[in-house]
């Protein structure tokens, strides 16, 4: 059971940087619907972010169109999950997010 959103900050974190199934974090989402996805932060870094650096692109979906996380949020030093997922070279992030920003 999670007790707070530090508990729920680090097990989202845990899933997304060791690759884990997208059903676990769908399971969560279900159980804390009442809980603004945006302010959850870990190491400085949202959610979306999070997903970016990993790759996660599976996850960054979910957050986005379930979660309705923000997409125009900075990171602790200023930066957008566009600037991550461009510096990275992760392209399908990027043209995913270039066209959710577009939608918004």
């Amino acid at each position: 059971m999670i007790l707070d959103h530090r508990q729920l900050t680090y097990r989202l974190f845990n899933i997304i940087r060791s690759n884990g199934d997208i059903y676990e974090i769908e399971k969560l989402l279900l159980k804390i619907s009442q809980i603004n996805l945006n302010y959850l932060k870990y190491d400085g870094q949202c959610l979306v972010h999070l997903c970016c650096l990993y790759n996660r692109l599976d996850l960054l979906k979910l957050f986005v169109e379930y979660g309705d996380c923000d997409l125009f949020i900075s990171n602790r030093d200023g930066w957008l999950p566009l600037h991550i997922a461009v510096y990275l070279g992760y392209m399908d992030i990027v043209y995913y997010l270039i066209q959710s920003m577009k939608s918004r």
